[in-house]
């Protein structure tokens, strides 16, 4: 194994995806302590990641956007001076630029593409978390011992500093990618009522494109329950108190998780295998099995809407507050 000096991961992907690779960040923190490692995100998440500390290094803006864009971006990574670049869940754009770059005389170029069964790394193909999987390329090109570290000893970590955890306050993460990702907002209603009466405090975070949301929840939530619309690198700060995570399989969980957050996640269409990479102990879920319906094309349902939803219908907030004792 060649030790970089300055190694550069990079995960082009959307924001959950982002966050739980810094479990990876960890684990390469732990195996190469003399590197320098700096993890690239896409240009919009990296304010995510300016009031919070991680195991990198340094956290890097991508942007390959347009062509003058992308020339930019290689005289910003050439002045780092990166000798290695790991790219996980390889996408086509990125993979391109650091190929050529890595021909012209550029950095070593390794990287995971899950979606082939062809390549070096440990399991290529297999379906299985997505830290998993993070980790089993880490493991490959960097790795100590005769099997991969489990993503049950790595979970993604953002620290944040000075602030007080409030014992009573639970944050609800009603918006997702897709509406069959989503529990009903009426549920989210109700549930809001029930953790009011067993003497919680609820705050829901939205996007800015989540106005539609905003305004049925208006005025239908119970009156201690408090909408926030913080900006992105602001949202960290505004999440590190709460005591409780309850809400769909969203970007927003994932932060909850690296914030040392407890987590009950709603599962609808896709199985947690992938997309719940934590110990279900520390952070259990709801997940109706079997269904066909979500078998008929690959091992999970991909649709964006469904009339019938009973993945998710069918579980009502008195029966989750009875699964979280609360």
């Amino acid at each position: 194994m060649s030790i970089p000096k300055t190694l550069l991961v990079v995960k082009n992907r959307a924001m959950g995806d982002s966050v739980m690779t810094l479990a990876t960040i960890h684990y390469l923190r732990d195996r190469l302590p003399g590197t320098k490692i700096i993890y690239g995100v896409p240009k919009w998440i990296a304010p995510l990641y300016a009031n919070v500390q991680t195991h990198a290094d340094e956290i890097i803006p991508l942007d390959f956007s347009s062509l003058s864009n992308t020339l930019k971006m290689r005289q910003v990574l050439k002045a780092k001076k990166i000798d290695t670049v790991l790219e996980l869940f390889q996408s086509g754009r990125t993979s391109k630029f650091f190929k050529i770059w890595s021909f012209l005389g550029g950095p070593r170029y390794r990287f995971h593409n899950h979606h082939t069964h062809k390549g070096d790394v440990h399991d290529q193909g297999v379906i299985k978390s997505n830290i998993q999987r993070d980790l089993d390329a880490a493991w490959t090109y960097f790795g100590g011992g005769q099997f991969p570290p489990s993503f049950l000893g790595y979970a993604p970590q953002m620290k944040v500093e000075g602030i007080n955890k409030e014992s009573n306050l639970v944050i609800l993460g009603v918006v997702a990618t897709r509406p069959t990702k989503m529990w009903p907002l009426e549920n989210y209603v109700a549930l809001t009522k029930l953790l009011e009466e067993a003497g919680k405090k609820v705050i829901i975070p939205l996007g800015p494109g989540d106005n539609e949301i905003e305004d049925y929840l208006k005025g239908k939530i119970a009156t201690s329950a408090s909408i926030i619309k913080a900006p992105l690198k602001e949202l960290p700060l505004a999440l590190a108190p709460a005591a409780q995570y309850i809400g769909n399989d969203t970007g927003l969980k994932h932060i909850c998780v690296a914030l040392g957050i407890p987590t009950f996640t709603l599962f609808g269409p896709e199985p947690p295998t992938e997309w719940h990479p934590y110990d279900p102990l520390l952070h259990p879920y709801y997940f109706r099995t079997p269904l066909e319906c979500r078998t008929k094309t690959a091992h999970y349902c991909g649709l964006h809407s469904c009339e019938s939803m009973i993945c998710l219908n069918e579980f009502s907030p008195v029966q989750l507050m009875e699964r979280l004792k609360l």
